[in-house]
């Protein structure tokens, strides 16, 4: 996260910064096990202002073909020197990959770990590769996971650990869902009964710690939903009372490496691992 936003810096599509942003990123997936050679380290490309951006995708295979898949992705581009949006979200899925890669293969789950260029011009990264992807492994998709600001400042008392979906499968198909009943997908379900097994959200703080699944895009989840692929949001903003803000320096010179309230961030982590793992154990996880 420090090497992106102190070395780096602003990472805007088709600039330098994307590019050295883009370089690391694939050492840093190479350095973990992931590579070409092993043929689980693979590229997406997209065209956005006019010129070629690429993703990355690293994947651990499951034992049995045709296994579920489960993805964990976070955008790495960025308009400002973007700290909080979105270095927190890349680097927490390069920690992700990286514990993951340590562990045994699951039986039946493929995991993919993505780092998407692009979300700020429209979400093409991602838009980009599930038009790509083949409709059998749109298919085989269980639950998306994407994360986009998971960082909280110390200061910021109202910030809140929030989910937000849009839509979900059911026996009927996929369906919307609506800002009077969020979609409580497959991810959402999973993400929720993580944060049991992790513990530390408070009912009686649930406004601050915790908000209620909300009906919201606005990031690469959003491009999995189009594809009626269960997705889901993860990130820290204002709680539901406070209107759900966005971090203060979102988007602005002042998205830099600043005090930041770690353990929460290493809690919403421990969220996300315990619901992939859950989910790649047991498909039934949170149901």
């Amino acid at each position: 996260m420090t090497y992106l936003v102190d070395e780096i810096g602003t990472r805007q599509v088709t600039t330098e910064g994307e590019k050295a942003a883009y370089q690391y990123l694939l050492e840093e997936f190479e350095r973990i096990g992931y590579t070409v050679e092993a043929d689980n380290l693979l590229e997406s490309t997209c065209e956005a202002k006019g010129v070629e951006c690429t993703s990355i995708i690293a994947i651990k295979p499951a034992l049995r073909e045709d296994a579920s898949i489960i993805t964990v992705c976070a955008h790495y581009d960025s308009n400002a020197p973007g700290a909080r949006d979105n270095a927190s979200g890349a680097a927490a899925m390069l920690m992700l990959a990286r514990r993951f890669a340590l562990m045994d293969a699951y039986e039946d789950a493929e995991l993919r770990f993505i780092a998407f260029s692009a979300e700020e011009t429209g979400h093409q990264g991602s838009l980009g590769y599930l038009k790509e992807m083949d409709e059998r492994d749109k298919a085989r998709s269980l639950a998306t996971f994407n994360i986009d600001i998971l960082v909280v400042d110390v200061w910021d008392t109202e910030a809140a650990f929030s989910i937000d979906s849009m839509g979900m499968r059911t026996d009927a198909g996929y369906v919307e869902g609506t800002e009077e009943r969020p979609a409580r997908n497959k991810a959402v379900r999973a993400i929720e009964a993580a944060m049991d097994e992790v513990g530390g959200f408070d009912p009686e703080e649930a406004d601050v710690t915790y908000c209620v699944p909300r009906h919201l895009g606005a990031s690469d989840h959003e491009s999995f939903h189009l594809s009626g692929i269960d997705s889901v949001n993860v990130c820290f903003r204002g709680n539901v009372e406070e209107g759900g803000h966005w971090p203060e320096f979102m988007h602005t010179i002042s998205d830099v490496m600043g005090d930041f309230e770690l353990d929460r961030s290493y809690q919403a982590l421990d969220v996300v691992f315990a619901a992939v793992d859950g989910l790649a154990r047991d498909k039934t996880y949170g149901d």
